[in-house]
């Protein structure tokens, strides 16, 4: 089995069980309709599984600082209401070459697949030597949409801590400098190489649909905070977290 050194990680309060992580919400005060649902429902979060995929490439693929020094996260979305988590997996592992992302999520999934040590081919040449990415599937409930981002919002936090990153929203003032939470969007208008602008349209739309009120990147950021300011290190030893196939 390759092994995949973000199963190699420090946490607390949650427990590590088969490639799983599992960490307990952290609550506080959101101006967000969805982040107060979550809060309100008590939404949990799902694990992290491992099932890194060796076809990805290896070689020459360490960020423009080094292999394994990603300077944050890029957040995508799949724009593609019809498709299934493993339908998408499947579909990037046969088009690598065109693009691939870290790790896909979705309100059920947090499936990491390729090694987050090597850079992915997501969101333009800028963009990719810098961040660690992922992709949301397109879901259809309240609550699914909510436990989506409850997912990526901890799996953002996880990698922050992970690679000893602080937390760090793009916005118009900070022009992406410095920058270790964006959205594709932010890598197109801000650092250029691409010219995408997931997650914006489906997290509005999402949030307008089942919360009567837009969702958006600094919500996402509120919460990525919330996790991040609840992880507390305690060494848990090296695995193979689930393998790869």
């Amino acid at each position: 089995m390759k092994k995949n050194l973000l199963a190699s990680f420090f946490i607390v309060s949650g427990v590590t069980i088969g490639g799983l992580i599992a960490l307990n919400n952290q609550s506080s005060v959101s101006a967000s309709n969805v982040n107060d649902y979550i809060h309100s429902q008590n939404i949990k979060h799902n694990g992290i599984a491992f099932p890194i995929w060796s076809g990805f490439p290896t070689d020459d693929m360490g960020y423009r600082n080094g292999k394994g020094r990603p300077e944050g996260v890029v957040v995508h979305e799949t724009a593609n209401p019809s498709s299934t988590i493993k339908n998408e997996i499947a579909y990037m592992k046969s088009n690598y070459n065109s693009a691939f992302v870290h790790t896909f999520i979705d309100d059920n999934n947090i499936l990491n697949i390729a090694d987050t040590n090597n850079m992915s081919w997501g969101s333009g040449p800028v963009g990719n030597q810098r961040y660690v990415q992922f992709e949301q599937v397109r879901v259809h409930s309240k609550y699914a949409f909510a436990k989506e981002v409850s997912n990526a919002a901890f799996y953002t936090a996880y990698v922050l801590n992970h690679y000893g990153l602080s937390p760090n929203l793009a916005t118009t003032a900070n022009r992406g400098k410095g920058a270790t939470v964006l959205a594709h969007a932010d890598v197109s208008k801000y650092l250029g190489g691409t010219d995408h602008v997931d997650p914006t349209s489906y997290y509005s739309e999402s949030g307008k649909k089942w919360f009567n009120q837009a969702y958006t990147m600094s919500d996402l950021y509120g919460l990525v905070k919330e996790y991040y300011d609840g992880m507390r290190y305690s060494k848990v030893s090296f695995n193979d977290a689930t393998g790869s196939e």
